[in-house]
């Protein structure tokens, strides 16, 4: 028998993300956002509430780079997402982490995240029941050479990317290989 639950946050692991804008007078923004994925090839979705310094800087900026974390890092990420950016404008001085300025956009790039997205606001949709969702046009993504294998190949193991699992409240490592996608299912082909 299944024990039945109301709609919650379950969707489990959950890739950590991290959106970086630039505050009014220059200075780096970091966020760790909660709900967020991959919408087209190229398009990013990012579900925010309204209130968030982020949100202002993304409106004003129509950009932002989406980094994605080692697990190494964790500790300043959570940091970023607990403290609210309104309250503690110098939150990401307070971390141990690095930014540069893109070259393609106006946003910093995190230095310690192994892969970061730069994108433009595509569109923003603003909805009574969805809530706020900014749509971001990927520019290009920026991975460190060391987070390379042969023939650019992505090394996911060397980068640890952080995980978020709503189901307990934690942060995970990405885990074991179950298989090699498009590939195991072929013995099943007719």
């Amino acid at each position: 028998m299944k024990h039945t639950f109301s709609p919650r946050p379950i969707l489990s692991p959950q890739m950590v993300q991290m959106i970086a804008t630039y505050n009014e007078d220059g200075s780096v923004d970091l966020m760790n956002a909660a709900w967020g994925g991959q919408l087209t090839q190229d398009i990013l979705v990012l579900s925010l509430d309204e209130t968030h310094k982020t949100v202002a800087n993304i409106e004003r900026n129509k950009c932002f780079t989406l980094g994605l974390p080692s697990c190494k890092d964790i500790v300043d990420c959570d940091y970023v997402g607990i403290v609210s950016g309104n309250k503690v404008p110098e939150k990401f001085a307070n971390t141990d982490l690095h930014a540069s300025k893109s070259e393609e956009i106006n946003a910093p790039v995190i230095e310690e995240f192994p892969i970061t997205f730069e994108c433009d606001v595509h569109h923003i949709v603003e909805d009574e029941e969805l809530g706020y969702l900014v749509l971001g046009k990927v520019r290009r993504i920026l991975v460190g050479e060391e987070f390379l294998k042969e023939k650019n190949q992505f090394d996911v193991e060397k980068m640890d990317l952080a995980f978020f699992s709503p189901l307990d409240n934690t942060y995970r490592h990405f885990g074991d290989v179950a298989a090699k996608a498009f590939s195991c299912g072929l013995a099943k082909k007719k």
